[in-house]
């Protein structure tokens, strides 16, 4: 084989593992996009009357996923359109693709800190554990926002591998802290059980969604690190690393949207002839309030608690057989 044979198939190689990864990253961030899209569309359809500040999160965190997508997309007009059969391109890069790690650092930011709020409400005021979720957000954040920085101040791809460790670390953060999440809200979740089989029923279910919707950011996370840590010269990391931010915006929007499914969600008659059904425990629900700040710091009553974020509220019930001591109990579990 020639050299310029030799030098064309290494060409070819740093091309695929740089240039298609990016194309490969940007199919699936624009796949996940539209579903952002129909997600927000069924959000706002449904549930017009939350209150403003949630119906403003839910925007804020679909413009920022609009515009990473837009990064993206950018990304890939620079290496592959402006700076067509050049080589020597591979050794920067551009702005958009440093923008695009920031706007990621801070959906996730504004997602965890979101999730630590109901841990907040579902732990009736457990401040430690909010406090190391949030610890865990902000650290992600703080990094994310270290790696753009530095890597934009050069724009060279050299420097990139060296600051690595930041964007791992960042992403390990985020890993710990959905986690933390997950595990905290099917705690309390179970403790919330009241031994009734309808209501434990409710309570599984809604530990199932806990699971479910940030078991997908979680192993993209997982995917991204793993790749970057093996891969570290090509941008193989950004298949899953596009699409972090996009099951954070979706995993949200799943968790407002299953609302009504839940609600309306009936149950047949348990052992003890008890049924339950969908407008059973519609009545102790209700939307977020108009002012979230007062709602949010008052007693931690079923009602208050579950308007607080437009959650669902599953209470335990209580015979009539049951010890006049143990009326006065109740666990009541919150999740949306």
């Amino acid at each position: 084989m020639s050299a310029t044979a030799e030098a064309m198939a290494a060409l070819h190689e740093l091309v695929k593992s740089t240039l298609g990864a990016l194309m490969i990253g940007m199919f699936f961030s624009s796949t996940f996009f539209g579903i952002t899209l129909l997600q927000t569309y069924q959000y706002y359809d449904k549930y017009w009357s939350d209150a403003w500040w949630l119906k403003l999160f839910v925007a804020t965190i679909t413009i920022l996923d609009a515009l990473q997508l837009v990064t993206v997309v950018h990304s890939n007009w620079w290496y592959l359109i402006e700076n067509y059969a050049n080589p020597d391109a591979l050794k920067l890069v551009p702005w958009s693709l440093g923008l695009e790690t920031g706007l990621t650092s801070s959906i996730g930011f504004l997602v965890q800190t979101f999730f630590a709020m109901r841990v907040y409400i579902l732990s009736r005021g457990n401040g430690w554990m909010t406090a190391l979720i949030m610890l865990l957000a902000l650290a992600q954040f703080i990094l994310g926002v270290y790696y753009t920085a530095v890597g934009q101040s050069t724009q060279l791809a050299a420097t990139i591998g060296k600051i690595i460790w930041a964007s791992t670390a960042a992403l390990a953060c985020s890993i710990a802290g959905d986690v933390l999440i997950t595990l905290s809200m099917c705690y309390y979740l179970y403790l919330g059980r009241s031994g009734h089989a309808t209501s434990d029923r409710m309570i599984h279910t809604l530990m199932k969604y806990t699971v479910n919707t940030g078991l997908l950011t979680t192993v993209s996370a997982i995917c991204t690190i793993a790749l970057s840590e093996t891969y570290s010269t090509t941008y193989w990391d950004t298949i899953f690393y596009f699409v972090v931010s996009k099951c954070y915006v979706n995993s949200t929007l799943a968790t407002l949207n299953a609302r009504e499914k839940l609600r309306d969600r009936d149950y047949r008659p348990d052992a003890t002839g008890m049924t339950t059904t969908g407008t059973g425990f519609r009545a102790s629900l209700s939307l977020a309030p108009a002012n979230p700040v007062g709602s949010a710091w008052s007693a931690y009553t079923e009602d208050s608690t579950a308007s607080m974020f437009g959650g669902t509220a599953v209470g335990s019930r209580h015979s009539a057989h049951e010890g006049e001591g143990d009326k006065d109990k109740q666990n009541t579990a919150y999740i949306a």
